[in-house]
């Protein structure tokens, strides 16, 4: 799969561009703050149908304007697939060939794996990132999860309403609590075999995600383990009425305290996932330097199992990941990625220190404008 063009409207500090790109790698060269990272987040959320550095789409709009506008045309098993998302005063539009489309779905029809310095602290960040790792390669490997993902969050979100309803007195207690428990019973239902499909990826990556970690690291030896959370108890030998029953039990001490909140405390939303290496927690025993290795490894990882299923990887997107990484593993990590075929967008300020790859196209950026250039570099870079 690749994206053979992009244009962007009235984005971040971008004017108007249209770029022809290619298969391969595609590097974008220039000072920070010009715009690199702008069209990395442009390309992320023609694949995801958001931005992964704001929720607030009023941060992309270029100053003094009233919306944007991004589109891209993609290539895939002989079929074009042009994206369109439009946001003016306040609303978001998204479509896949003219028609809407969420941005769950868009994100399992056209696949991309995003590398960039605040991705790789995750390991100790908030749980909610360390969740939507394990939905994207559930998302991109499994067809049923996203279709699953959005009855879940519908339930979720009629839940919440119900409890917000109950809190300001909207809705009478006894009515409520009866139609709250059935809405509890149908989310915690769905829940399970949503959580089931996380397992299944937590098992499937585990033996990929040690062998990437490995060969990053250069070490012959080692343990690094998922363990997949809930209410701060192992979930991995669950099955779908555990699951359901670990959430019901968890929702019966927490009930209270949803109705006095107003919030729905217990789900999926709220599960975590724990890396261990060694049979030590990743959040407290390992350095900076081991907890990145970590998320590139389970990156590496996803891509693997992605290929495995489908036979194509995901579009990649790096957004000054290299700058994080020593020159050995800035060797082995972009001889891996190149390796694997995929299309490849890179940010860097200076292209002279990247390992020997041949780029299909770079792109010198300077104030919001790219332009499409010929580059040699002492580092072996070439076009």
């Amino acid at each position: 799969m690749s994206l053979t063009s992009i244009e962007l409207r009235l984005f971040r500090n971008i004017e108007h561009q249209a770029l022809e790109l290619r298969p391969g790698l595609n590097i974008f060269r220039g000072p920070n703050g010009q715009g690199k990272t702008n069209l990395i987040e442009a390309v992320f959320m023609l694949t995801h149908g958001k931005s992964f550095r704001t929720t607030d789409n009023s941060q992309l709009i270029k100053r003094n304007a009233e919306g944007f506008k991004v589109s891209g045309h993609f290539h895939w098993k002989n079929l074009s697939h042009n994206v369109e998302i439009f946001v003016h005063k306040g609303r978001k539009k998204m479509s896949i060939n003219g028609k809407p489309i969420s941005s769950t779905l868009l994100r399992a029809r056209l696949p991309s794996v995003l590398f960039s310095p605040e991705s790789l602290m995750i390991v100790k960040g908030p749980a909610q990132k360390r969740r939507e790792l394990i939905d994207d390669v559930c998302t991109s490997v499994y067809p049923e999860y996203a279709p699953l993902f959005l009855d879940c969050g519908r339930i979720l979100r009629q839940k919440s309403s119900l409890l917000k309803q109950l809190k300001e007195g909207a809705v009478s207690m006894g009515q409520g609590e009866i139609l709250l428990r059935d809405l509890s019973h149908m989310l915690f239902e769905k829940s399970a075999i949503l959580c089931e499909y996380r397992l299944r990826a937590i098992e499937e990556m585990g033996p990929l995600l040690l062998a990437e970690f490995l060969s990053i690291m250069d070490e012959h030896y080692g343990d690094l383990s998922i363990d997949y959370v809930i209410s701060g108890n192992s979930a991995l030998a669950y099955n779908r009425e555990h699951l359901r029953n670990a959430m019901y039990k968890r929702w019966l001490q927490l009930k209270d305290r949803e109705l006095s909140s107003g919030l729905c405390l217990v789900g999926p939303h709220k599960h975590d996932v724990h890396f261990y290496f060694n049979g030590h927690d990743a959040r407290f025993f390992c350095s900076q330097g081991q907890q990145r290795a970590i998320i590139l490894a389970f990156k590496m990882a996803h891509i693997r199992l992605h290929y495995a299923v489908h036979m194509h990887f995901p579009i990649l997107l790096l957004d000054d990941v290299l700058s994080e990484l020593d020159r050995e593993k800035q060797e082995r990590f972009m001889k891996y990625l190149v390796g694997s075929q995929s299309q490849i967008f890179l940010t860097t300020t200076d292209a002279s220190p990247l390992p020997e790859v041949t780029a299909s196209s770079v792109f010198e950026v300077e104030n919001g404008r790219f332009t499409e250039g010929v580059m040699v570099s002492p580092g072996g870079l070439s076009v």
